[in-house]
């Protein structure tokens, strides 16, 4: 008998598949994790970079343009209002990352948990209502269901 006559019936598989190793799953987190640190390396970067360049700015004075109309400061109450601005958009990109998702987070949980209040709740009562019915069907069960074999010793 070959492998020919086993599958007589059926196709044979092709060889060329079965033999071929199969490639290791890659896996996704340690690529998540890398972009993420990515992320906040460049950040940080950014950050120190505005940061120097607002001390740099309290050292010589400050120029701000905006459309057209200029304005000019020197280095004392202006370096303090310039690191207050920086300040408030720290505080504003702080709220962003982390009291928005956190609320939608708190609001999710409890959609969640008062969806799943009311479907406990339509169980119960739908258990309640249909529980005259269950010896019923206990005793429709008994007397439908299939015996198992008796096994003599």
């Amino acid at each position: 008998m070959t492998d020919e006559d086993i599958y007589a019936f059926n196709a044979v598989p092709p060889k060329a598949a079965a033999a071929a190793p199969t490639r290791p799953q890659r896996r996704l987190w340690p690529w998540l994790l890398g972009g993420l640190a990515l992320i906040f390396l460049l950040a940080v970067a950014g950050g120190v970079a505005a940061l120097m360049s607002l001390l740099d700015a309290g050292r010589e004075g400050w120029h701000v343009t905006i459309d057209g109309e200029e304005w000019h400061g020197a280095g004392g109450p202006g370096l303090l209002a310039l690191l207050g601005v920086a300040g408030g958009l720290f505080v504003a990109l702080l709220t962003v990352v982390l009291v928005v998702p956190l609320t939608l987070l708190l609001v999710a949980l409890g959609l969640a948990l008062g969806l799943g209040g009311v479907v406990l709740a339509l169980g119960l009562v739908v258990a309640v209502l249909l529980s005259p019915f269950w010896g019923l069907l206990l005793l429709l069960w008994l007397l439908l269901r299939k015996r198992p074999a008796t096994v003599s010793a």
